[in-house]
């Protein structure tokens, strides 16, 4: 690549696929305007990207840049009370930055986007003088604006409606553990320092105030131009039609069928999964159930995470419901025949049901997920909680489940839900056509970083 090029986009993402996903997308749209982008990953990650996104507009200006995998964290590399990941990126640091080092030199301005999770892995190229860089949060503005209210009791923002609706809720608002809290000060400690501004792949029309709330909070200016797979969408490859799902889905009424599942991460117990399988059984309604132990989760490490459904389960519910270990989630929400999601509410799942006009059966595990879970039943008021978190350490019973399916799917209050999100579905897709806000954030974003 000659040295001449006026901008270079360097994407760092945190390897994990819900993470890397949305930079990757970002990185087609920034492409798609004659921007090279460079994605750092890992050698068998990237490996499977170029695969995906061979044949796609602006393919030719996505370079990969590979990483090999460290090898994992031994116990004598951990210090005391320091998780295991944060050594395991420590041990990219180097690499990533003589990558960012090395493109710095290609171009009179190197922008990088990183994960926030991924902030220390830039610190050092971020000194030198052609770079700037920008964070990407996977999370809402809501959950980001409420986590930061309860880390600074104090912030000025002549927003009063969010104490309101926090004081409605009463016990029901999530609160920050202390570490979380720690991390979000640490955040905001750091802000005058390392980047430039913020990337969320969200959109004014579905969080209102909330972007520019968090943007005057945080002092930086901010960038919301999602749902990123919008962006993308009219070029996007089909979805082979041969898929079990769509195929059970093609056979069904519209409206008539809600899709479970809690995300790659989320391992439940043995006990959970019978109430949840005797409560899908019990509610009479058609279903697609996503099954399987967590990729991340801790409970890998024990004796007792053999997945089991209850005896005879699959025979009784046959032509009614199926479980499958994998589907293709956005394809599914946006299939005639789906009418409901329970789901554990990370963001992307969130924000993908909502761009398809589908309700919500809210079941938040961790992280930002009670915030968002909130945000769809309280604020949006496009779903029914099936779990809240003042509750989270409870076994939820089959009938819990089968009386939220019941509601969501064969009700007046959960066709009003379904209508709502419909409402907000067509908004968000208005949001980034030609003209829309969201569309005009992404452009405004591109202009600025190539000034």
């Amino acid at each position: 690549m000659a040295a001449t090029n006026e901008v270079i986009v360097a994407m760092v993402p945190f390897y994990d696929y819900s993470h890397l996903n949305n930079l990757l997308d970002l990185s087609r749209f920034i492409a798609s305007h004659n921007i090279p982008v460079h994605f750092i990953s890992f050698v068998d990650m990237n490996r499977d990207l170029k695969l995906r996104l061979k044949g796609s507009p602006g393919a030719s200006n996505i370079h990969f840049e590979d990483l090999l995998r460290p090898s994992a964290p031994t116990e004598n590399d951990v210090r005391d009370g320091e998780p295991p990941i944060l050594v395991f990126l420590e041990k990219l640091t180097k690499p990533i930055n003589e990558i960012c080092v090395q493109l710095s030199t290609k171009a009179k301005k190197l922008v990088i986007v990183h994960d926030l999770i991924m902030s220390e892995q830039i610190l050092e190229v971020n000194t030198l003088s052609n770079v700037k860089s920008y964070m990407f949060h996977t999370g809402s503005t809501f959950s980001r604006y409420s986590s930061i209210k309860q880390t600074i009791p104090d912030l000025v923002d002549d927003d009063d409606d969010h104490v309101k609706f926090i004081k409605e809720m009463q016990d029901e608002f999530p609160l920050l553990e202390a570490h979380e809290k720690y991390c979000f000060q640490m955040e905001l400690d750091d802000k005058d320092i390392h980047y430039s501004g913020e990337i969320i792949n969200s959109c004014r029309e579905m969080e209102g105030k909330y972007p520019d709330l968090l943007a005057k909070a945080k002092g930086k200016p901010l960038w919301a131009f999602g749902p990123f797979h919008m962006l993308l969408e009219s070029n996007s490859n089909i979805t082979p039609r041969h898929d079990q799902c769509l195929e059970f889905l093609d056979k069904q009424e519209a409206s008539s069928v809600i899709f479970v599942s809690f995300g790659s991460t989320t391992t439940l117990s043995q006990e959970q999964i019978n109430e949840i399988a005797l409560g899908l059984e019990q509610s009479n309604h058609r279903f697609i159930w996503v099954l399987r132990k967590g990729d991340n989760s801790e409970k890998l490490k024990e004796k007792d995470v053999k997945i089991e459904l209850p005896k005879g389960f699959e025979e009784r519910v046959e032509g009614r419901g199926i479980v499958v270990n994998w589907a293709p989630q956005l394809e599914i929400l946006g299939h005639l025949s789906t009418g409901g999601f329970m789901t554990h509410c990370g963001w992307n799942s969130c924000i993908e049901s909502i761009s398809k006009g589908v309700p919500v059966a809210t079941w938040p595990i961790s992280y930002d997920q009670p915030f968002n879970a909130v945000f769809l039943t309280n604020m949006l008021k496009i779903g029914i909680a099936v779990k809240s978190w003042s509750h989270r350490n409870e076994l939820i019973t089959a009938s819990t489940i089968e009386k939220s399916v019941k509601t969501l799917m064969g009700t007046v209050e959960g066709e009003e839900m379904r209508q709502r999100a419909v409402k907000l579905s067509k908004q968000m897709k208005n949001s980034v056509r030609s003209g829309g806000l969201a569309r005009k954030d992404m452009e405004a974003f591109i202009s600025h970083i190539i000034e």
